[in-house]
């Protein structure tokens, strides 16, 4: 119990919960324009010509993740451990999403009779959503054809499929590499050096490529922040003023720069890690429970709802505000009821080496 009241003191030590929950309001508010069809109209697009929210958004939830998984990958026990944490924490409620999806939400918004939803393959392989390293479904048939831009039942998942892909090269990394912070130094300068060389020379090419585009982009984020960590840095003691405000500057100044990603990638880690160990008031933000998985997951089906409900004829800023008081309800019911149960099971499958030394110190 005294090692449980120190993690969660040391969890309210940092802007982590803050940052995250930041971050899926973000992606919330520009879905509240993309799935109008008025993505160009978000204010950030607005002012910069070049960035959405939502980038924002997926920036900080990619650094927070790389550096934090990174993390775990040194304090859990073994790799049974640390795959029975990452599944704890991701899928428990991306299955109940994805059934409510299919028995809930298909039902109800599809244009097919029920017997022909419920007999269309599309509809059952839609379960393949509980897996999403395998990539994922977004469609159901008949489900919100009649939307404004698309007939995603949940487009945010995407980032998932992302996520626990990053998850599987990090076991790789950690797990069966006898030198693991070299072999993941060589790793990350082996990624940067393919991503620099492959825009510089290959720049024509889909910018959905393995090497190329936001896919590449957002992995340089999450492994740069990787690297962050193990190269040992203490952030708690680091000038903050003066290291956030020169990765202030020089975000701002890459930012304008023609290769601005190849500068970005190495930035926006440092810039927001070190955001995420300010203290302040702001550390508290998950006193009452951590939400943000909920909203996140929760928010882009709830959107696309409103959306066939209204006919389309909603405003973007109504419809986040109505996304956000119908989707933080639900996010606070999965925490209590699914969220936090299952996590409280995460060592059940070995204990970590902090709590194994917690326990010799006794």
């Amino acid at each position: 119990m005294a090692f449980k009241s120190s993690l969660d003191k040391k969890r309210f030590e940092n802007n982590f919960d803050f940052l995250r929950l930041f971050a899926a309001l973000c992606i919330t508010f520009t879905h509240s324009f993309g799935l109008l069809g008025l993505i160009s109209e978000d204010p950030l697009a607005l002012i910069t010509g070049k960035y959405h929210f939502s980038f924002i958004g997926l920036s900080i939830f990619f650094c927070i993740s790389g550096f934090l998984i990174t993390k775990s990958t040194t304090t859990s026990r073994n790799i049974v451990n640390f795959a029975w944490k990452r599944f704890l924490r991701i899928q428990p409620l991306l299955i109940v999403v994805t059934l409510l999806s299919i028995f809930l939400i298909g039902p109800l918004f599809t244009q097919l009779d029920i017997k022909s939803y419920f007999t269309q393959p599309a509809t059952w392989s839609y379960l393949r959503n509980i897996f999403p390293p395998t990539g994922i479904q977004y469609p159901l048939p008949g489900v919100f054809d009649g939307n404004t831009e698309q007939n995603s039942v949940n487009g945010s998942l995407w980032t998932l499929v992302l996520e626990e892909r990053f998850y599987i090269v990090s076991m790789i990394v950690f797990f069966f590499s006898i030198q693991r912070r070299r072999f993941f130094y060589l790793l990350s300068v082996a990624l940067y050096n393919v991503f620099c060389f492959t825009n510089a020379f290959l720049w024509h090419f889909s910018d959905m490529g393995i090497f190329q585009g936001i896919i590449a982009f957002y992995a340089l984020l999450f492994f740069n922040s990787g690297l962050l960590y193990h190269l040992g840095i203490d952030f708690n003691k680091t000038k903050k003023g003066l290291l956030l405000i020169l990765s202030a500057i020089f975000l701002i100044l890459s930012a304008q720069s023609p290769d601005r990603s190849l500068l970005m990638v190495c930035i926006i880690p440092v810039f927001i890690v070190q955001l995420a160990h300010l203290k302040g008031a702001l550390n508290k933000t998950a006193i009452y429970g951590d939400f943000t998985y909920g909203i996140y997951i929760f928010s882009f089906p709830v959107q696309q709802c409103i959306i066939a409900l209204t006919g389309g004829r909603i405003n973007p800023y109504p419809l986040f505000f109505m996304t956000i008081l119908i989707t933080l309800p639900l996010a606070i019911l999965s925490w209590h009821l699914l969220e936090k149960k299952m996590l409280m099971l995460k060592e059940r499958f070995g204990r970590s080496k902090i709590q194994d030394q917690a326990s010799l110190s006794r």
